[in-house]
Formats: structure tokens, C-alpha cells, sequence
């Protein structure tokens, strides 16, 4: 028999013919060995090359054979024995005990944890699913239309989805405009047209962050939402008129969720409190006496005061999930320093930096808007307000000074000629300077064009203007305003019979619109017709 022949036993660790190294592994290593165990030879041919090949070969796929040398016939009792001492070899390498993890939410953000359920547990938007609300009627009878929630972050967009899919009889499927691609809902759409067939039961396709999808991705949902195939619904923090196509939102029906008020807010953070202090008794596990002490400390130094908790619903500018998290830095802080938490916590930790605004966004020109309405009504009060709001949000000073030049010829106009040159050199000094000084030449500017007289003659007058060209036959110049640079031009006409106004002392009778618009009046067509009865009213009574 030569050595290519012969095996290791992975039990005993003698040298087995290989055609019955089965049986003898299944007989427990009794079979009588007719060889006796061959040991290495010193390296004199390749032959013990290939045997010490073989010999690792089979190593590593039985694993580590036994140190012992084992008996030529090995008995039941003796094979049990060799098991046992491999197998505390083997038990040498590996964890004497398994660790055993306990599966807690702990690690999961407050914010996460505390997500309501159900439509009892859900806080604001009373209108939409209130006692009386519409979409709360469409829920409990299961009467789901493809809608688009619009609305701020942290006012329970994603919940109420969530909410939505687990109380329908449809099948739910979550994406996410972020993460997920085409392909993805391709997949969703075959399986649902599926099920649809088989079971008769709907589809409900939840996308959050639908205005991350562009318009080819939005199209794709347009013939199974028409044939009902599937309902959309949809998560947004954008004007859906700007970033929903608009055949997909004539499918879909709008629905707004508001900023939540300081109070609900607050509510929801004193439920998150409970939570918490829930979560720490059950991640404790130490002794009993342990427990206890734990216990006493934990009551003691991470209560919460009122008072605490209604200056971060405050700061929070009706989002939820920024109060909620902000609230578990600050109680994970003071833990540490085993201490209670105060005002000063809760301003260091919330940073309030994240004001809704967003430079790309609706509120971007919700704000701008609102300043150049204020600056309009005189109000310089509210004008330096909205112009705070953009600036400490880390709007461009560049953007806000170009709309001051503009307002100062929009809405001053003639009123005021000293408005335009201040814009002017406002936009200047926040080149010059930057932020965060140039805010002070940002704040004079508005508040003076926001306190001097107001006109807007020319620019009524140029809207006119405007709509007249765009709906009317576009007229030639007269041949007398022409110029004429060449003998050419004068023998067709061109400046002929031109009253050059220096030479005459007064006014000239001579038309310089076409004769068609002979009649036509541009400035002064449009004047002030409206009175505030209001005002009117508090005259009338001083």
C-alpha cells in the first residue's frame, strides 16, 4: 500500500487506508488497523512532499488531530476518551461562556422610540385627524385616495404614513426617494399588479422624500396610480407645485400638516420623558441592591423640570424630532454628571441653529417675501425682524442686498431718489466687509426704505407697458425717429422731418409712439382705488 493511499483519521489520528476510512470513522475507530501508523520520514524524495501535502490537505478540512498516539485497535471506551480530550483542545481556542446580548431599544433615538402607533396616540394636525377630520375618516374606513403629505420637518409626515399602512387591509410598501431608484419601483409595481390579480388586494406605495425623484422617476407612477393599481402616498417638505409634476398631482390629493404648537410639543415631550426613564430601569442589570440605589439615583437627578421642557418646545419651531432628540443629549449629559437639567443644558445642547430655512426651499422665499411686504407697508419693526430670520439662518447678505436694490426702484421709485444709491452701496459695503458686520449696513438700508415715501408710478407703468408688447402687433418705428447713418437710409426716409428738440425753445409738436398707440397712456393709468375700512373705522371713532 503506498503512502498516496493512506489517511489520517481525524479522531484517532492513525494512518487509514482510504477506501475504508468511512467505515472505520463509522465503527468508532475499532476497525483492526493491518499497517502500523507511519511516522515522517526525513526529507529525502519528493514522495514526502506529497505525503506531508496530503497530510495538511486533510488538516484543514477535519481540523486538528489528536496529540495522542492511538492503539492499533481502539475500543469504544478508548475512542470516547480520545473525543472528549479533542474536544477540550479545541475548547482551548474558543470562549469558555457566550456572551449574551440583550436586545433593547436603547440604542434607538428617542425620537424613534416614542413614534405613535396609532391615531390616539398621534399629536397635532387636528384638522386633518381630529374627532371630524376628513382623512381620518378615509382611514377607519379604509377608503385610501393616493395623496401627497406637504409640510415642515418633524410634524409627522412619515407617522401618520406609517399609521395609514398599518391600520388598511392593503399591503404596505415603504421607499425612499433618497435611497431608493427606479428598479426598485419598477418591482413594486409588477408585484402589486400581481396581487392585485391573484388576491384582489391593494397595494399602498409609501415614498418619502417624493421631491428627491425627478421627473422620469415621478412619471412612472402615473399609469398605475390612474388604474389604481397601486396608492401613492407621498412625503414631502417642498411646495409640491414646484416639485411634484403636475400630472401626478392632479392624481393625488394634497394634504397640509402644520408646525406643531409649543404645546403639543411640550406634550410630547413629557410623554418622551416617561419613555426614557422606563428605558433605564430595564437596561440595568446588576444586582437587586444595585437596582435599588440605581433606582433612587435615577429619580433624583433625572426628573425634569416644567419649565425646562417648555423652553425647548419653544426652541424647537414646531419640530418634534429636534426637540426629542435634543432632549435625550441633554438627559444622556447630565447622567453622566449625575445632576438635573436646566435651561442652560437645554441652550447649549439644542444650538439653535437649524431655524426653518432653507436657501433652495419654500421658506427661502416665504421670508424674502414677507420682508419685501413689511418694507412695502412701512413697517420698518417687522422688516428688521424678517431680515434677522434670514440672516441668522446664514442666508447670503449678497442675495438680501440685489432685493433691497430692487425694492428701492420697485416700491420707492420717484418717491424717494436717495433710495436707489443707499441699495447700491449697501450691496458694496457687504462685498467689502461681509458677515457679520455687514448686517448693520443690511439693517440701515431696510429700515430706511421701509420709513421714506413710496412710489410705484414707474413700475405700474412698466408692467403696462409689458403686456402691451406681448399682446399687441409689434408697430415700426417712424421713419422721422430712425436713424440715418448712410445716404441710403436718407433717400428711404429715415430721420426725415425730425424736430430736434435743443433747437426750439419749448415743447414740440411731435409724436414718438407709433401712430397706432397715437392714444395709447402708459404712467398714471393706475392708482391707488382701495381704502382700509379698518383704519377708516378707528378714525371715524378718534
Amino acid at each position: 500500500m503506498s503512502a498516496e493511499e493512506e489517511v489520517n483519521c481525524p479522531v484517532c489520528g492513525n494512518l487509514i487506508d482510504i477506501t475504508i476510512i468511512n467505515e472505520h470513522i463509522d465503527n468508532n475507530c475499532s476497525m483492526t488497523i493491518t499497517k502500523e501508523p507511519k511516522k515522517l520520514a526525513s526529507p529525502v524524495k519528493n514522495d514526502n512532499t506529497t505525503q506531508t501535502t496530503k497530510r495538511k490537505n486533510m488538516l484543514d478540512y477535519w481540523g486538528k488531530p489528536s496529540t495522542e498516539v492511538a492503539s492499533p485497535i481502539l475500543s469504544k471506551e478508548t475512542s470516547k476518551e480520545t473525543t472528549i480530550s479533542r474536544s477540550k483542545e479545541t475548547s482551548d481556542i474558543r470562549p469558555t461562556k457566550q456572551i449574551k446580548t440583550r436586545h433593547t431599544k436603547v440604542n434607538i433615538p428617542l425620537a424613534a422610540r416614542v413614534r405613535p402607533k396609532n391615531l390616539d396616540t398621534f399629536v397635532g394636525q387636528k384638522d386633518l385627524i381630529g374627532e371630524n377630520g376628513m382623512l381620518r375618516n378615509l382611514i377607519l374606513h379604509d377608503k385610501i385616495p393616493s395623496m401627497i403629505f406637504w409640510g415642515p420637518s418633524g410634524t409627522g409626515k412619515t407617522t401618520l404614513a406609517r399609521i395609514i399602512t398599518k391600520m388598511t387591509q392593503s399591503i404596505c410598501k415603504e421607499f425612499s426617494g433618497i435611497t431608493h431608484a427606479s428598479a426598485d419601483i419598477k418591482k413594486a409595481f409588477d408585484e402589486a399588479k400581481n396581487e392585485q390579480k391573484l388576491t384582489g388586494r391593494r397595494t399602498i406605495i409609501f415614498l418619502d422624500e417624493i421631491h428627491r425623484f425627478n421627473k422620469p422617476q415621478q412619471d412612472l407612477f402615473l399609469p398605475y396610480v390612474e388604474s389604481g393599481d397601486v396608492t401613492l402616498i407621498g412625503a414631502t417638505t417642498e411646495n409640491p407645485s414646484f416639485k411634484i409634476n403636475s400630472a401626478l398631482l392632479s392624481r393625488c390629493k394634497v394634504f397640509t400638516l402644520k408646525k406643531l404648537s409649543p404645546d403639543e410639543i411640550h406634550y410630547i415631550l413629557q410623554r418622551a420623558i416617561q419613555d426614557i426613564f422606563q428605558q433605564r430601569k430595564e437596561s440595568v442589570e446588576s444586582e437587586e441592591a444595585i437596582v435599588q440605589s440605581t433606582s433612587q439615583s435615577s429619580k433624583e437627578h433625572n426628573e425634569v423640570d416644567d419649565d425646562v421642557l417648555r423652553l425647548l418646545a419653544v426652541m424647537s419651531d414646531g419640530d418634534a424630532r429636534v426637540a426629542l432628540n435634543s432632549l435625550e443629549i441633554a438627559l444622556n449629559a447630565s447622567c453622566q454628571e449625575r445632576r438635573r437639567i436646566n435651561k442652560e443644558d437645554i441652550k447649549i445642547v439644542f444650538q439653535k441653529s437649524h431655524l426653518l430655512y432653507d436657501k433652495d426651499g419654500e421658506e427661502h422665499y416665504n421670508i424674502i417675501s414677507a420682508l419685501h411686504k413689511s418694507m412695502r407697508g412701512s413697517d420698518a419693526n417687522a422688516s428688521l425682524y424678517w431680515l434677522g430670520r434670514m440672516l441668522i439662518a446664514g442666508e447670503d447678505p449678497l442675495y438680501i442686498a440685489r432685493r433691497l436694490i430692487v425694492f428701492a426702484s420697485e416700491d420707492v421709485g420717484l418717491a424717494d431718489n436717495n433710495a436707489l444709491p443707499l441699495a447700491t452701496a449697501t450691496y458694496q459695503a457687504c462685498q467689502f466687509i461681509g458677515m457679520p458686520e455687514c448686517e448693520i449696513n443690511l439693517a440701515h438700508c431696510v429700515t430706511y426704505l421701509a420709513e421714506t415715501q413710496k412710489s410705484v408710478r414707474t413700475y405700474k407703468a412698466y408692467g403696462l407697458v409689458k403686456q402691451t408688447v406681448q399682446s399687441e402687433y409689434t408697430y415700426p418705428v417712424p421713419l422721422h425717429l430712425r436713424n440715418a447713418p448712410t445716404k441710403l437710409m436718407k433717400d428711404f426716409g429715415y430721420g426725415f422731418d425730425y424736430k430736434y428738440n435743443p433747437d426750439y425753445e419749448g415743447p414740440v409738436n411731435q409724436e414718438y409712439l407709433p401712430k397706432e398707440l397715437k392714444c395709447k397712456v402708459f404712467l398714471d393709468v393706475y392708482g391707488p382705488t382701495k381704502r382700509d375700512e379698518l383704519i377708516e373705522k378707528v378714525k371715524q371713532i378718534e
